[in-house]
This record gives C-alpha cells, sequence and structure tokens, in this order.
C-alpha cells in the first residue's frame, strides 16, 4: 500500500506548523496532527519590551515633566490577549489549509500492526516521513525539599511584582525573567548551577551579559549544591552552602524536557534515550524528531529535515551555523565558535575582531553604549563564529548567518556602506579592524608611493 503523504509532522506547535508550511511549499502532501499541542507566544517577550521601553522613559525622565513609575497589569494583560489572538490567526488550520495542508485535530500513536504508520481518530495515516515536532515542557530538578512549596516554572507568568524572588537555573529564558522582575521592582537572586551566566556562549560576551544584569542589581550567586528548600512563613528558604536565601516567589528555570510519551514509539522500535543521527532520524529512519526547544535551533533542524526529505538525503546538521540568542538588554546573540573552539580547531590560523559599540554614534544618541561585536575570523577572511551583546545584536547576527551560509567573507561587510547612523555600522568596523591587522605592508607601501607620485604631478 502507498504512502498517502510525504511528511506527517505530530505537534501542531511552533515548530511543527513552521515544517509544515515549508514543506508545503516545497510542493509535499503534508498533515499535521495537533497531538495535544498549541502554538504559544512569548509572553515574557511582550513583558520584556515593555520594560524597556519603561526604562527608555525614566532614563529620559530629565526632559519632561512627569515621569512613569509603573506599568498597569490590566492593560498588559489586555494588551497580551490582543497580540496572542493576532498570532493564534495567522496560525488558523484554514489558512493551514489554503497550502494544501490537512490539519488533523485529535491525539494518536504509532501503530506496527496491522501496517505501520500512525493511528488517529481511528484512521491509519501512512506517510513517507514522520516528523516529531512537540512542544517541551519545564524541566523540573529534584533538590531536597522542591515538591513542598509553591513554585513557578517558564511556562507561567507572574502577572503581579513580588517583593523578592528567587531563580533556579541559568537557562535564557531565566535570564529574562530575572531582568523582567528587577526592572519592575523586585529583589532578584538568579542561584546558578554553573561558574557563570550562559556558558554555552563566548565567556566574554556572557560576562558583559552578566555585568550589565549585576549593574541594574540582580544578586547572582553560584550554587553548585542546594542543601533543602523550605516554606518558612510567607517565604521560600533556599539553603545552599553556608547560608540561606529568603524570598517571596520561586522560579524554576533548569532546561526543557520533550513530552512524547503519548507517541508511542515503541511500536517503531524507538526507545529512550532516543539517539538521533546527523540527518535527525531516530532509529527508524522514516522517523524525524525536531530534539530542540529554542526555536532558532529548531528551525534549523527543521530545514536540514527538509532538505533530505525533498532531494538527496545528504544535509546534516552543522550546529556551528545555528544561532541562539537572549533577549536580555543589552541583546546578546552568538552563531559559531567561540574563541577558545576556534584556537582548538585551527590554531594559529585565528584572528579575533573586538568593536565596542560606544564609538558609534547611534549608540551615543541612544545612550545605549554597553556593547561588543567580537567576530572570529581565520586569516583568509573566513568567518568562524559572532558573539555580538548590545543593541540590535539579534538582527545583526542573521545577517552574519546569511554571511556563513553563503561563503562570504568577512570583508564584505567593509564592502558595503550601511546607512548611518546606525548600529550595525560596528560590522564594517570590524572588517576593517580585519584589513589592517592582515594589511601587505608591500602593497601599503607601494600605494603610499603612488600617492606621493600624484601629489607631484599638481601643478
Amino acid at each position: 500500500m502507498s504512502a498517502e503523504y510525504d511528511v506527517v509532522i505530530l505537534g501542531y506547535s511552533e515548530t511543527g506548523i513552521y515544517a509544515a508550511i515549508a514543506a508545503a511549499r516545497k510542493r509535499a502532501r503534508v498533515a499535521i496532527v495537533a497531538q495535544n499541542c498549541q502554538p504559544k507566544f512569548p509572553h515574557v517577550h511582550i513583558l520584556s519590551n515593555l520594560t524597556k521601553k519603561l526604562d527608555q522613559v525614566n532614563r529620559s525622565r530629565s526632559f519632561f515633566n512627569s515621569e512613569v513609575r509603573s506599568l498597569s497589569f490590566e492593560s498588559i494583560q489586555h494588551y497580551m490577549n490582543v497580540v496572542d489572538r493576532s498570532h493564534q490567526e495567522f496560525y488558523d488550520p484554514a489558512k493551514l489549509a489554503t497550502l494544501g495542508i490537512e490539519f488533523i485535530p485529535g491525539a494518536g500513536e504509532f501503530c506496527r500492526k496491522p501496517q505501520t504508520g500512525f493511528v488517529v481518530n481511528g484512521r491509519l495515516l501512512r506517510s513517507s516521513a514522520y516528523l516529531i515536532a512537540k512542544d517541551y515542557r519545564s524541566a523540573i530538578p529534584d533538590p531536597p525539599g522542591l515538591s513542598s512549596v509553591n513554585y513557578l516554572t517558564a511556562d507561567q507568568l507572574l502577572l503581579r511584582v513580588p517583593e523578592s524572588i528567587a531563580i533556579i537555573g541559568d537557562d535564557p529564558i531565566g535570564i529574562e525573567f530575572a531582568q523582567l522582575y528587577a526592572r519592575l521592582g523586585s529583589r532578584v537572586t538568579m542561584l546558578l548551577r554553573q561558574p557563570h551566566l550562559l556558558t554555552m556562549a563566548d565567556p566574554e560576551a556572557a560576562f558583559l551579559v552578566q555585568a550589565a544584569l549585576e549593574a541594574e542589581g540582580i544578586r547572582i550567586i553560584n550554587a553548585l549544591h542546594i542543601k533543602q528548600i523550605q516554606q518558612v512563613g510567607p517565604k521560600k528558604a533556599i539553603e545552599i552552602e553556608n547560608y540561606t536565601i529568603e524570598a517571596d516567589e520561586l522560579l524554576v528555570t533548569v532546561g526543557w524536557q520533550p513530552m512524547i510519551s503519548d507517541l508511542n514509539l515503541e511500536a517503531m522500535e524507538i526507545y529512550e534515550p532516543i539517539q538521533l543521527n546527523d540527518r535527525l532520524q531516530t532509529n527508524h529512519p522514516r522517523v524525524y524528531w525536531i530534539a530542540h526547544p529554542v526555536q532558532s535551533i529548531a528551525r534549523y533542524q527543521t530545514d536540514v529535515v527538509l532538505k533530505n526529505l525533498t532531494s538527496l538525503p545528504i544535509f546534516k546538521v552543522d550546529y556551528d551555523r545555528a544561532i541562539q540568542s537572549v533577549a536580555t538588554e543589552p541583546e546578546c546573540a552568538w552563531i559559531g565558535l567561540n574563541e577558545s573552539q576556534a584556537h582548538r580547531r585551527y590554531r594559529k590560523d585565528v584572528l579575533v575582531l573586538r568593536q565596542p559599540f560606544s564609538p558609534l554614534m547611534q549608540a551615543q544618541i541612544t545612550g545605549e553604549t554597553t556593547g561588543l561585536c567580537k567576530l572570529i575570523v581565520r586569516r583568509s577572511g573566513e568567518i568562524l563564529g559572532a558573539h555580538i551583546v548590545g543593541s540590535g545584536a539579534i538582527e545583526m547576527i542573521n545577517a552574519i548567518s546569511l554571511a556563513m551560509s553563503e561563503n562570504l567573507k568577512v570583508q564584505c561587510f567593509e564592502r558595503f556602506s550601511p546607512a548611518s547612523p546606525a548600529m550595525s555600522e560596528v560590522l564594517r568596523n570590524a572588517a576593517q579592524e580585519w584589513q589592517a591587522s592582515t594589511r601587505n605592508q608591500f602593497l601599503q607601501d607601494l600605494r603610499e608611493s603612488y600617492l606621493a607620485w600624484q601629489r607631484g604631478r599638481v601643478k
């Protein structure tokens, strides 16, 4: 019996919908099963954006006769609901149907008999490939006493301002929550399991973000071992090492875990822990899994899978080409190798280009002078990695990602003339730094002699 679809996507999530639309545009026959998923709008990003505006207004209060002191949570809730509804309209099943995507409500599971496929609502879906794109939920650690207190996770948003809040974990969304509540007036304490924030990023960029958060009053403590968590009156008490932290609220952000137990993967002889190859196939060659909760990486994985499904299966994941970011202020975004990784791989054939934001006219105008653009390149100009901290970092990293995907070298940024004033001028400054560090002295002497000769011809 032939397959009914080219790909069946399991999970009506942000990633699943992205995959369905991308596959349909490649002329694939696509079905997407809801599988207890719903596209989620990142409410924390709305609040973060509003607190950034609040901070900008208060930093400029000397120019005005009044001051904005707080946010109206009732108005914010209404605004978030409006944005959420608008967001949902873009992913309405009826709109997906206009692209040729069949939406199948309900949840199902894999089956082996009488035929291999995915059964949902009593219907057997046979496909050339199945793509798991389900939601993730917050991972819960097991320090002693955590289950005895009420705590928040990254899936929840507290629409009130606690006097104090402790955050366990260093997941990027936890860092965003930390700055959010600090700007709303809470005393924030972050308890890290790692030596510093953002250990997956370049240390120089991570330290700059950490310094910016500490400057806003956020207390950051390395708590590798939590001895006990308990309720003491109205507060949560977290005992670490030789002292105790007390807070009105406790937020746990230690990562994410997949929700795939309802798929009956055992029917396809797929057992946990699930192993993926570099094409994101499970040990069953027709079952693929988008195995990352971060949207930028999940979409990168989806693009690799769809290339293999709609052409020759020769494409492999290369996480050096995947973007990661944190929507703090200043923003932090990175792609590719960090400095130590580049030196280990290419040894002396590595140049590190550092350009601060402070000399930029746009940074001076907006007052956002905290920032650094750090490009890791080979002497030939090949871009190995980029790590940007500062206003507009997330937008700039997209430009660098495009340059890397097209195998463009750092000197391409020296050849374009950006609108000015703009933060992106920092990329051209970095390219000019590369030009200066690799300059051929003979050619420079020749150019100087030519210019002297030209001056001598002037009558």
